[in-house]
């Protein structure tokens, strides 16, 4: 394991601070200004590596079990509404879903006949609007309706009520055939998606098998269908965990040994440009011949599966 000490350690001893068999890092003047500067310059060679070539990789698992929308499942269509009133109505909705495009007149969702909410939709593309209903636990007359009045042209989508409350207004699940994630708002660490397998585990958990059914859109975006329920494991690329002059001594980094070793010969290579150009430089050329071999990557073993042509097993 790789502290924060070991990396500031091996940096001053290329950089001829640390001589003899010293244990400690000195405290003096000089030491401290490239103490002080040591956290860009690791971040630095961090965001270097891991953004070409070595990656780090993680997972996000992702369960996909998809609330029934109470007004029936063929509900996955766009309505255009011109010069008229639609209502949307179910007694004992909960929360509901619906995107929307254009300025109506008035979009307002009633409970029990009574306003509750007022949406303020002015958009030439769609919008999409959610929440959980606002009941005050007082209503006789749990009827839920949403009610679009337009006069010029207003386009509605895959409008939904669930029949549960969610955390929040945020958690409610969106009501689309294909379900989007866009994993850097998910990860807070998310740099892009991995190109490898999305693994499913199925709806029993017994399962663990290459899912063929998604989509990808970009580097950040994945697409699932709804209809395919079960435990998904998505791979992606990280960005690194940052160092900050706040960062303990004792901390353990979570890098790999070869990444580790060569490190402080980027972050020497940084902070020893004023004293000595030709030596930084050496090491900078030490640190681009070990990040380019790192970057050309190992062959990974994977298990396959195969079925001779001749029917021989």
């Amino acid at each position: 394991m790789t502290t924060w000490r070991d990396i500031k350690f091996t940096t001053l001893q290329k950089m001829f601070s640390i001589t003899g068999s010293s244990t400690s890092i000195p405290n003096d003047s000089a030491t401290m200004e490239y103490i002080n500067a040591m956290p860009a310059a690791c971040n630095e060679a961090l965001e270097l590596l891991s953004t070409a070539g070595k990656f780090i990789i993680k997972e996000f698992t992702y369960i996909n079990y998809p609330f029934d929308n109470m007004l029936g499942k063929d509900t996955f269509k766009t309505e255009t509404i011109v010069n008229d009133t639609r209502v949307y109505e179910m007694d004992g909705a909960k929360s509901y879903y619906f995107r929307i495009a254009g300025t109506p007149d008035s979009c307002k969702l009633y409970i029990g006949g009574i306003e509750s909410v007022d949406f303020e939709v002015d958009s030439d593309g769609f919008t999409a609007y959610k929440g959980n209903i606002p009941f005050t636990g007082e209503e006789e007359d749990t009827t839920v309706q949403l009610v679009i009045v337009a006069s010029s042209p207003v386009n509605v989508a895959n409008v939904c009520f669930y029949n549960c409350t969610f955390n929040s207004d945020d958690k409610v699940p969106q009501y689309e055939k294909y379900i989007r994630l866009n994993l850097s708002e998910l990860l807070t660490d998310f740099y892009q998606l991995a190109p490898a397998e999305l693994y499913s585990l199925g709806t029993t958990g017994n399962d663990y098998i290459v899912a063929d059914e998604y989509f990808q859109e970009a580097d950040k975006t994945l697409v699932i269908p709804r209809d395919k329920q079960g435990t998904f494991i998505i791979h992606y690329r990280a960005y690194p965990q940052q160092i900050t002059l706040e960062t303990p001594d004792d901390e353990v980094l979570a890098l790999d040994p070869e990444v580790a070793a060569i490190i402080p010969l980027y972050m020497a290579s940084q902070l020893f440009k004023d004293d000595d150009l030709s030596i930084s430089t050496v090491y900078r050329n030490e640190w681009e011949v070990a990040r380019e071999a790192l970057s050309q990557g190992a062959m990974v073993p994977k298990k396959e599966k195969f079925i001779p042509s001749s029917g021989w097993a």
